[in-house]
């Protein structure tokens, strides 16, 4: 098997047809589908059996509902793909995306993962395309840095080789799970390529966690981009690094807004938060 393609299910069945269509309307040969009802209410679990007795290659596992990222790991389990790719199952791909990747990748044996364009929150205002330069990198850190992969840890518009998930799992029960699992692989150092090829559709949702994200959610956000400074030895003074440093900052202030709780330990933070709700109080 070349491809295996995870898209983990939980109450989606109004976008479920549209997502596995979009996949199997790819034309790659050498692929199989999981997807992995996670304990869904709605009955997508039974039109997720449905849909896989109509189209070839399509598997489900079901379970008990254990969130995103214990959905994705039992994917992961039971994918037999070369490389592995994963589908939010309210996202959905262009036609002709996985192909040419695969393609490149044929092209570039070496390569671990390929980054490819996305078009972000499809259909609301906000809606623009992130697309990075057809590269090669020279390391992993300098894809972070200069590619500022903070701000697209996104699982679903990459494809890996499946042994890098050998020993790296998503983190069960954490939010904002791309943020703590992508700086983990790539302090592995594996060969990173970027493409503009292809195009991965992610979904305007009112509701998602990033939109209605709380204190704890929050809080969960800024301690994943702690241990990515860490892993990925990410100091202010590099170029780029500011960035990443200024982010954490503005991720800190809200943790502050909505708990009280400092957890960056630099000089003055705790006063800056203070300043900055005091900013907001008066312009409330």
């Amino acid at each position: 098997m070349l491809l295996s393609v995870i898209i983990p299910v939980y109450n989606v069945r109004a976008t479920l047809e549209r997502c596995l269509q979009s996949v199997l309307a790819q034309q790659v040969d050498d692929m199989e589908v999981i997807l992995v009802d996670d304990g869904s209410t709605d009955g997508s679990g039974q039109l997720a059996d449905e849909l896989a007795l109509a189209g070839r290659g399509v598997r489900v596992i079901h379970k008990t509902n254990g969130g995103l990222s214990d959905a994705r790991n039992h994917g992961l389990r039971q994918a037999t793909g070369k490389y592995v790719t994963f589908v939010d199952s309210d996202d959905e791909l262009e036609g002709d995306t996985y192909k040419p990747l695969l393609a490149l990748l044929g092209e570039e044996s070496r390569t671990d993962i390929i980054e490819f364009p996305v078009k972000v929150h499809a259909g609301h205002a906000d809606e623009h395309r992130l697309s990075l330069p057809d590269k090669v990198w020279p390391s992993a850190r300098a894809y972070w840095l200069e590619t500022e992969a903070w701000e697209h840890t996104y699982a679903w518009n990459k494809i890996y080789r499946r042994e890098l998930f050998g020993e790296v799992t998503f983190p069960v029960g954490k939010v904002f799970e791309d943020m703590y699992t992508m700086p983990v692989l790539l302090a592995h150092n594996p060969r990173v390529q970027t493409t503009g090829k292809g195009c991965y559709i992610y979904r305007w949702n009112p509701h998602g966690i990033t939109v209605q994200a709380d204190g704890e959610a929050t809080r969960q956000l800024l301690e994943a981009q702690m241990q990515a400074a860490r892993l990925m030895h990410t100091r202010p003074a590099l170029p780029h690094g500011w960035r990443f440093y200024r982010s954490m900052l503005q991720r800190q202030m809200d943790v502050y807004r909505l708990t009280g709780q400092v957890l960056l330990r630099w000089p003055l933070v705790r006063t800056l938060c203070k300043l900055h709700c005091l900013c907001r109080g008066s312009q409330s």
